[in-house]
């Protein structure tokens, strides 16, 4: 508590780089030559895909290749997540979708170019058709269903304690207050997306990415590129 303690300032010693744009990014340090991966994002909350063309994207100048959800079907390209407890829903949750979109700013689909301009002007020629499907916006139960796993739109459910005590206690209290709070969400936005760059030596591949739980990751990607842990 000396150092970190309650409304106690203490001195960030990382700041002066950033400020002096002396940070260091993936961008920095990728191998020279790399391919770039630029994603089209989906711009509505919940729609059924009804076609997606990437025949155009994949023939233009510098475009390694396009992927979309269908050519990842021999993987199992889903990814992982830790259940709250066991009251939990477990969605399936693809790393590119076929069928649905369920939030805006999903991946769509993938494409790889030898330059990010050429990478975005592919993702310029994607054909994407999509049925618009009513978004669940109030954060209340019921509505649309966004994941088929949990009908009423609730992730989960968690409850602690002894209900049947709790309520014997309220009714011998003397007095009952109650009250109704909203808690905001709390999301952290770094100065540097999720990037990552990957190299591929013919048996093992090197990822360098800057994000947290490295372990969990590497399992994952094991899983998904069928690679030995």
């Amino acid at each position: 508590m000396q150092s970190f303690g309650k409304s106690q300032s203490f001195r960030r010693i990382e700041d002066q780089r950033f400020l002096r744009g002396e940070g260091r990014y993936v961008d920095d340090i990728a191998p020279e030559g790399a391919l770039h991966a630029i994603f089209l994002r989906s711009s509505v909350a919940h729609a059924r895909i009804t076609g997606i063309d990437v025949s155009e994207a994949a023939a233009m100048p510098g475009v390694a290749m396009v992927l979309t959800g269908a050519d990842l079907a021999d993987l199992d390209a889903t990814m992982s997540f830790v259940p709250v407890n066991k009251t939990a829903t477990r969605p399936v949750r693809p790393i590119l979708p076929t069928d649905r979109i369920r939030f805006v700013g999903e991946a769509l689909a993938m494409v790889v170019a030898e330059t990010p301009a050429q990478a975005r002007d592919a993702l310029e020629a994607i054909v994407l058709d999509h049925d618009d499907l009513p978004a669940k916006v109030d954060p209340v139960p019921g509505g649309e269903p966004v994941h088929e796993e949990a009908p009423d739109n609730v992730a989960f459910d968690w409850e602690i304690g002894d209900r049947a005590a709790a309520d014997a206690a309220f009714e011998k209290a003397a007095h009952v207050v109650r009250a109704e709070i909203s808690d905001n969400r709390v999301i952290c936005n770094a100065m540097e997306p999720r990037g990552c760059y990957a190299e591929w030596d013919g048996a093992r591949l090197h990822l360098c990415v800057n994000g947290q739980g490295v372990w969990g990751l590497k399992d994952d990607l094991a899983r998904v590129l069928k690679l030995e842990a």
